[in-house]
């Protein structure tokens, strides 16, 4: 699985998974956001524009990375989230949890300045 990391702005990121998240991918996922996390990067996006399924793996990985950042005073924004992954993101309750946008533009609009 390839993820991407990118700085956007006012110290905020975007990371990338491309294809399925399973068992594997959701441990890199783990690895790229805690990766941000332990250098104090804490307003992330997860940009799910190459993502095609998420396991509960994944789901765990990013609910993880969510409650980390809110302890750093950040938070982590998910956007574009095809049909199937808005499926799955809403039975897990997360569409509650997160806050969701359309595309990280919206995604990087919303989050105040610092």
């Amino acid at each position: 699985m390839t993820i991407r990391i990118l700085f956007l702005d006012q110290d905020i990121w975007t990371v990338t998974p491309e294809g399925r998240i399973d068992v594997p991918a959701a441990r890199a996922l783990e690895d790229a956001l805690n990766g941000l996390l332990d250098e104090g990067h804490a307003r992330i996006i997860v940009d799910f524009s190459e993502a095609t399924y998420i396991a509960s793996s994944g789901l765990k990985t990013v609910l993880a990375a969510l409650r980390r950042a809110r302890g750093l005073g950040g938070e982590v924004r998910l956007a574009a989230l095809n049909a199937r992954l808005a499926d799955i993101f809403g039975m897990a309750g997360f569409d509650r949890v997160f806050a969701v946008h359309a595309n990280t533009a919206e995604a990087l609009q919303n989050f105040k300045p610092k």
